[in-house]
């Protein structure tokens, strides 16, 4: 009976460290996988803010082909592209900020990843002493 306890006793004083072991290595990948998420997240941010920029690019063309019908005198269909190009320059300026918003959220979220990863990693040396 007396060895059964004193197996308890000690199983229990090593569960602690099993888990701060098995802790660590959750927070490792965490950190790995929050650097692969800010990766992705700045990548589609500079995809975004190039489909915004060519959004603007097709707003100034349709702002010139709404002066060509005016010229031709045809000022219906001109104030038609010209609302059209507005929209157009006001989606592309929107898509700009959002891609660059997700572009320092990327760059924010891999760095908090690294950051993670780094305090995992300094700590990880202390743990087997215990």
């Amino acid at each position: 009976m007396k060895t059964f306890l004193m197996g308890i006793v000690a199983a229990s004083l090593l569960v602690p460290a099993a888990a701060r072991a098995d802790r660590g290595e959750r927070l490792e990948k965490r950190g790995e996988r929050m650097e692969r998420q800010g990766e992705r997240r700045e990548k589609r941010g500079e995809k975004r803010e190039q489909l915004g920029q060519k959004f603007e690019q097709k707003a100034s063309a349709d702002e010139q082909k709404a002066a060509e019908l005016r010229q031709d005198g045809k000022t219906r269909a001109a104030n038609a592209m010209d609302r059209k190009a507005a929209r157009e320059e006001r989606r592309g300026q929107r898509l700009e900020r959002q891609g660059e918003r997700m572009e320092k959220q990327g760059q924010r979220r891999e760095k908090r990843g690294e950051r993670l990863e780094k305090r995992v990693t300094a700590a990880t040396p202390a743990s087997p002493g215990n």
